[in-house]
């Protein structure tokens, strides 16, 4: 078939713990732009959902830390914190079409690990909470580290993407591809509540001109100089990669200092 559906979003746990701590005019912005990126998804059909996205020591810790790590289990289950505001879900997984992935990987230079059990947390329950309600749609989840040193690096991202969207495209399922974490943010840390409106319009500026050049650029000062929970940004650099440097729309941005995170979301009207 196709890749019929790409976006990115940002997945802040205060979204949905503590929403009404934004401003009501911050907040309304982000729904309609959640519910732009519903309505897409939804007129798309895919059927599988590859999750781009980042963990925050739920199932990896420093005894075993890889860069990347795709899930193939039957099912997968989150969120993990039972403080999210998100209902503990049952969400279908496509160990087959996570294993065709995973083969393309080794046979293009990339080694990621895999797990048949995998627990989900806000990192990729927020985003669905709000794409797939129903939590019905098979998911793929593809792991990054972003949490310890060191990390893959933003062209070894952008190279990972092109390695995946040949095989996203030639499959016979219909396919999403979502990209979740970002954008600046510090949290928990010594300048938490920080937010770095011009790294994060910078950043959205390369990702609409799908300039792959300047995304393979980035390095982790540059994220770490945005908040240390920037690096989830990874997995929009790997989204960038599959679509092959086609640009996309800017569908919402917000400093939300009560969620620590500047919030952006981008959408693919032309996926493929």
């Amino acid at each position: 078939m196709s890749i019929v559906y790409a976006a990115a979003a940002s997945h802040a746990p205060g979204m949905r713990a503590w929403p009404k701590q934004a401003t009501e005019h911050q907040l309304e912005k982000i729904l309609v732009g959640w519910d732009k990126l519903r309505q897409g998804l939804e007129a798309a059909k895919p059927d599988v959902l590859v999750m781009l996205t980042s963990e925050h020591w739920a199932n990896f810790f420093l005894d075993n830390m890889g860069a990347f790590c795709i899930g193939r289990g039957e099912h997968f289950t989150g969120p993990v914190e039972p403080w999210l505001g998100i209902d503990k879900a049952t969400i279908p997984g496509d160990p087959e079409f996570a294993t065709e992935i995973l083969n393309a990987c080794y046979a293009n230079g990339f080694e990621p690990g895999f797990s048949h059990e995998i627990a989900l947390d806000h990192g990729t329950m927020v985003p669905l909470s709000y794409l797939t309600p129903d939590m019905k749609t098979r998911v793929v989840p593809i792991f990054f580290n972003t949490l310890a040193t060191p990390r893959p690096t933003p062209a070894r991202c952008v190279a990972l993407g092109e390695v995946l969207g040949p095989v996203l495209r030639e499959s016979d399922r219909k396919i999403g591809v979502v990209a979740t974490g970002g954008l600046s943010h510090d949290p928990g840390e010594r300048n938490h509540g920080f937010i770095d409106s011009d790294f994060d319009a910078k950043f959205l500026d390369a990702m609409t001109k799908g300039d792959l050049d300047a995304l393979s650029r980035y390095a982790d000062a540059d994220f770490f100089a945005a908040g240390g929970g920037t690096p989830e940004l990874l997995a929009w650099l790997t989204l960038a990669g599959v679509m092959a440097g086609q640009g996309s729309d800017t569908v919402c941005y917000e400093a939300v200092v009560p969620w620590a995170t500047g919030i952006g979301m981008v959408n693919y009207s032309k996926a493929a």
